[in-house]
């Protein structure tokens, strides 16, 4: 046994080695000895690194539709099955040690690929690049050659990756966040983010500069924070991107928002929401005026309800006009504006603007200040249907925002059809979900029609289609408020929020976020630990 080798950790020990050959010898997969062996760059873009470090799996071969992959276990059917699906390929196992696959991914998929001491796998060319490269350690800016290192192949792959990467694991935003000694990159998957890689701190502006590149960003601006956009294809998906860039102390943070078209939901009864909940939007929505807050943090879903709310409500007999900042998707049917704040042309002034255009349908992307509140109530009671959002944390105390914010109660008691308070939890994954009881007689953090004992809940075990969270996509939470004329006469009484919650939840149906949220862990849509993260109990 080669010392070396149980320096680097690839065999743990002569006996562990002995043991693996042992079983190469006795099945028919064949073995490889991923030290003796280099991997062709183009084969990694099959599986994406999350994958592999999540499967424990390498690909070191392609050959027409076929795979070759290194795995530790190839009898693992459901495991080749699944990576199968993931490239759309003819798997071919080969056997590999779990410690040589796990040091191979580190090596290959590293964007900094340095050569292993006494093997040189480096063309001249390549040795050139990485010397150049190495150069950006230092802290002079050249602008010169940071826009012509972004260029070269191995950093527009890099980002290629890194872009595609995300699209196939469903992620929703990308954050590169430079450190001191790397820079790290995470992606939110069903709102929760995930490193997924490491990148050389030496790399840092050349990834930079190729990201403002393809956004149309000044990248000599470095000391202020920018915002742009890009879209790309990948897998037959229109992925369109938004850029946010944030000057930090060890350089800039790059937050990408992906927007898939093809998969924005535009049927609200598609969204997972409650009977009680669906049937206050329809009731609210089939008045001929008044407005329709949603309320809720980012992230929550607002903007996908509001589209699919416009989606159903449009008809060639109405005039529907929606304010932006960004538009996200492009809905036909429906004339879009953008805010456009070099020009100070913000949500008041276009809604202004709008009101002369002779508008059915109007949506607010957002509520920040009393002249566009204003206009917005007062439109509705001049027979238009006004959607918009506000940052609270749930439906009740809207009115007490808009109280604050100087509206008058007369105004706020007549125009409001409804607020709707919205979260979004983690749906359980269908394939691996299993059922546990659980007493449910002290827990402190349940409204007290839940208490009972042996109650069942579900959760996910974790599997390779999951990535082993135990969880696949997500469902929406929601606190829907309607009026009736009581509730009208209070506000105009400012009853408190107490008072308004206490007056919705006995008369008028209301459930709060955790109720719902707590109905979806009895229905087997979500789990109870992630109901207690994303929901409060007032």
């Amino acid at each position: 046994m080669d010392h070396d080798k149980n320096k680097s950790g690839l065999f743990q020990s002569v006996k562990d080695a002995e043991s693996f050959f042992s079983l190469c010898k006795d099945s028919v997969f064949p073995p490889l000895d991923l030290t003796k062996y280099n991997i062709p760059e183009e084969v990694l873009d099959y599986i994406p690194e999350r994958i592999a470090h999540a499967y424990g799996v390498i690909p070191v071969s392609k050959n027409g539709t076929v795979i070759t992959v290194a795995i530790s276990d190839p009898f693992n059917i459901l495991l080749v099955d699944n990576l199968r699906l993931i490239t759309h390929m003819e798997i071919s196992p080969v056997i590999s040690l779990p410690a040589q696959i796990h040091f191979a991914i580190d090596k290959y998929y590293s964007l900094d690929r340095q050569e292993e001491e006494g093997v040189n796998t480096y063309t001249d060319e390549k040795k050139k690049e990485s010397s150049d490269l190495i150069s950006l350690k230092e802290k002079k800016f050249d602008l010169e050659k940071v826009t012509q290192l972004s260029k070269q192949a191995k950093v527009v792959k890099a980002v290629n990756m890194i872009l595609s990467d995300a699209v196939k694991l469903r992620t929703s935003d990308i954050h590169i966040e430079p450190f001191e000694n790397n820079v790290r990159v995470r992606y939110r998957i069903d709102g929760v983010l995930h490193e997924v890689k490491k990148i050389d701190k030496k790399y840092k502006e050349a990834v930079l500069a190729r990201l403002k590149l393809m956004s149309r960003l000044d990248i000599t601006q470095r000391k202020i924070p920018q915002d742009g956009r890009f879209g790309f294809k990948v897998s037959g998906k229109d992925i369109d991107v938004r850029v946010s860039i944030l000057p930090v102390d060890f350089g800039e943070k790059i937050v990408m928002r992906l927007l898939d078209r093809a998969s924005i939901k535009l049927d609200i009864e598609s969204l997972g929401f409650s009977d009680y909940a669906l049937k206050s939007f329809k009731t609210a929505l089939e008045k001929p005026f008044g407005v329709v807050l949603l309320t809720g943090p980012t992230g929550s879903g607002k903007t996908t309800t509001l589209y699919s709310i416009l989606n159903g409500l449009n008809t060639f007999e109405r005039n529907i006009v929606t304010i932006e900042d960004p538009v996200e998707y492009n809905l036909s049917g429906i004339t879009q504006v953008p805010v456009r704040h070099e020009i100070d042309l913000g949500f008041a002034d276009i809604l202004k603007a709008t009101l002369r255009q002779s508008p059915d349908i109007i949506m607010v992307g957002e509520i920040r200040d009393f002249e566009t509140v204003d206009i917005a109530l007062k439109a509705a009671l001049t027979g238009h249907i006004v959607l918009s959002t506000l940052h609270t944390n749930d439906a009740p105390s809207a009115i007490t925002r808009l109280l604050n914010m100087g509206i008058e109660p007369f105004l706020i008691s007549s125009s409001l059809n409804m607020i709707a308070a919205q979260r979004l939890v983690r749906k359980i994954c269908g394939k691996c979900k299993e059922s546990y009881k659980m007493d449910l007689t002290a827990t402190a953090d349940i409204p007290l029609q839940y208490k009972a004992k042996d109650v069942i809940l579900y959760k996910g075990k974790g599997c390779p289609a999951c990535g082993s969270s135990g969880y696949k996509g997500r469902i929406a939470v929601v606190e829907a408020l309607s009026f009736d004329q009581t509730l009208r006469d209070m506000v105009m009484k400012r009853s408190s929020v107490e008072e308004v919650q206490k007056y919705a939840m006995e008369n008028l149906g209301m459930k709060t976020l955790r109720e719902d949220a707590m109905d979806k862990c009895l229905r087997g849509e979500t789990t109870f630990d992630e109901m207690l993260r994303v929901t409060v109990e007032f």
